[in-house]
This record gives structure tokens, C-alpha cells and sequence, in this order.
């Protein structure tokens, strides 16, 4: 009996000490700052334009050079041995390639895809592509050693950069200048005719990898430039809004943000936009599975901040024409 009260004892303070010794070495974890983000129907909105801008072109592998010509006149240029399986090997039978485009600032803000550099620098886009390439389901590679040729007709004769796109780590869409890619402006480009088309242009470059493209050319005014805010009524914020300056003069996006969803969006930190442009603020919002928008047109001033007063209720399609038609 004496034994069992000893065991009894033992068994209590080795449960004591074990709680003890858990409380003790437990580790507190603290939940990282969550970005806000856009509403469901909001981001649904963005993925049903760039499902609608989406071109399916059905091909069959050739021993040939190939081109195919896009809806907006672009042409995509590629070999035999240019699209690889997982394998690394030229595939053969039939494929897709998918193709998105957008040549002006209103497709731009209908993909969400503004003209602005990831350290904040603006950039006035000649054009936005993006190609990828499947075979029964499977994503296919691009060979860099026969890439996609790429040509983008133009009536303007002007030098431009080439730039990759990507999201960053809080989910904003921004472009960086690629070091080993270059643009050519080709007169009389495209393979069009010069007796039919006087003044006609082509910014040309290839494609090695799957991604976003974008062939631009830095904005640089020499007018001084400056930060922007955007405020937005009561319970309109980052979580249920996105806010855009589009350029009326220049092809040309700018996306603001609102991190702490207090309904004030601004560039960012290290992102500033020129003095003295003309320019459209461009709020589309969601409440209650309903969209609501506002349009400013203002010329930016130094620190500028826009107020909107209001916001008005449209449907989808409508939107969308609205945005098409600035």
C-alpha cells in the first residue's frame, strides 16, 4: 500500500512537470500583417477578362517554320524544334498555343496589368503579350535556341525596351527591364506591304520562356514628379476596390493601393507619377454582390489627393464598355 501511494506521487509530479516544462519552452507565434485582399468578385471580374482576351489556336508540329497572326495583327514566329516536351524533346502532332494581348492603356486596365516598373519607374507600353503552349493538357517549353519571333505593328517609328512581368511578394503586378532581350523597331515590319500601309512599323522580338512580355520605353518628361492619393467613400477600401490613373495622353497604367484598408490608396513608397498630366482616376469597387464605379478626370498636381464622393452602381458588361470606350 505504501508502495502504491510512492507511485501515485511519482506519477503526479511527472505530469506536473511535463505541463510545466511545455508551458515553458512553448512558442508564441505571431500572425504575420495580412495584405488585404480584392473581394471574390472583384478578382473574379480581372480572370474573366483575361479568360475573354485569351486566343486558342490549334496547330499541327511541322518541319517548317511557322506563323500564326493574332486578332490585333501581331505575329508569332516559330521552328520545328521550338516548343519542347516536359522530356526537353521538339514535340509532334498537334498543339495549342494561347495567346494574350493588349496594345492600349483600356485592355491594360481590364487585365489589371498597369505600365509600371516593380522600383516604381512609369513606362509608356508599345505592348503586352503573353504565349504558352500545351499538348494534351501538358505545358510545353520554348526552345532557346529556336525562340517565338515576335512582331507588334506600329505607325510610330520609336525605340523600345523589353520587359518581363511578375507579381511581387504583396501581390502587386510590376515589370523589370530584361538585361539579355532587346526590342527592334523595323520599318515596313510585319510583312505588310509599304505601297498599301505608308508609316508602317514593327517592334520585333523573341520569346524564350513563358511569361508575361512587355515592349516599352521609359517616361521620361523632365517635369517633377510627385506622390497620389486616392480616398475613397465609407466602406470602400483595398479589400473590396481597385483604383487606377489612366493616362489620357501616353499608353500608359498606373494601380494604386490600400494595404491597411482604411479606403486612402496611394502609388507605394518608391513609385511617384509626373506633374501636370491629364489623367482619369478609375475606381472599381464591389459591396453587397453588387459593382459600383467612380471617374475623375484630373491634371495631377504636386501631392495630389482625389476624393471621391460617391460611387455608382453598374453591371458587368456595362463596365466593361465603360472602360472600353475611355
Amino acid at each position: 500500500m505504501k508502495t502504491s501511494h510512492y507511485s501515485f506521487l511519482i506519477i503526479g509530479i511527472s505530469i506536473l512537470l511535463f505541463f510545466s516544462c511545455k508551458k515553458e519552452s512553448e512558442i508564441i507565434v505571431i500572425p504575420p500583417n495580412i495584405t488585404p485582399t480584392q473581394s471574390s468578385l472583384l478578382d473574379q471580374f480581372f480572370k474573366d477578362q483575361l479568360e475573354q482576351a485569351t486566343q486558342t489556336i490549334s496547330l499541327n508540329s511541322s518541319e517548317s517554320t511557322q506563323t500564326i497572326v493574332s486578332n490585333h495583327g501581331i505575329s508569332y514566329t516559330f521552328g520545328p524544334n521550338t516548343f519542347l516536351n516536359s522530356l526537353g524533346n521538339p514535340i509532334s502532332g498537334n498543339f495549342e498555343i494561347e495567346i494574350i494581348e493588349a496594345l492600349t492603356n483600356n485592355e491594360m486596365l481590364l487585365l489589371n496589368r498597369p505600365t509600371f516598373t516593380h522600383s516604381g519607374e512609369l513606362l509608356v507600353s508599345g505592348g503586352i503579350v503573353h504565349l504558352k503552349a500545351s499538348q494534351n493538357g501538358q505545358q510545353l517549353n520554348i526552345n532557346n535556341n529556336q525562340p517565338v519571333t515576335v512582331s507588334i505593328p506600329t505607325d510610330n517609328y520609336i525605340a523600345m525596351d523589353f520587359f518581363d512581368g511578375s507579381f511581387d511578394s504583396q501581390g502587386n503586378f510590376g515589370w523589370d527591364e530584361s538585361i539579355d532581350d532587346t526590342v527592334l523597331t523595323n520599318t515596313n515590319g510585319n510583312g505588310q506591304d509599304s505601297t498599301i500601309f505608308q508609316n508602317w512599323f514593327s517592334f520585333n522580338f523573341e520569346i524564350d520562356s513563358i511569361g508575361w512580355i512587355n515592349c516599352d520605353y521609359f517616361y521620361n518628361s523632365g517635369d517633377p514628379l510627385t506622390q497620389v492619393q486616392v480616398v475613397l467613400p465609407d466602406t470602400f477600401n483595398g479589400e473590396n476596390s481597385a483604383v487606377f490613373i489612366y493616362y489620357e495622353d501616353i499608353n500608359s497604367l498606373a494601380s494604386l493601393s490600400d494595404y491597411d484598408a482604411d479606403g486612402t490608396f496611394d502609388l507605394g513608397a518608391s513609385y511617384s507619377t509626373p506633374v501636370g498630366m491629364d489623367v482619369s482616376f478609375v475606381i472599381i469597387s464591389e459591396s453587397d454582390g453588387n459593382f459600383y464605379y467612380a471617374l475623375a478626370n484630373a491634371n495631377i498636381e504636386q501631392d495630389h489627393v482625389e476624393i471621391i464622393g460617391s460611387m455608382t452602381m453598374i453591371g458587368e458588361v456595362e463596365l466593361e464598355t465603360l472602360i472600353n470606350n475611355l
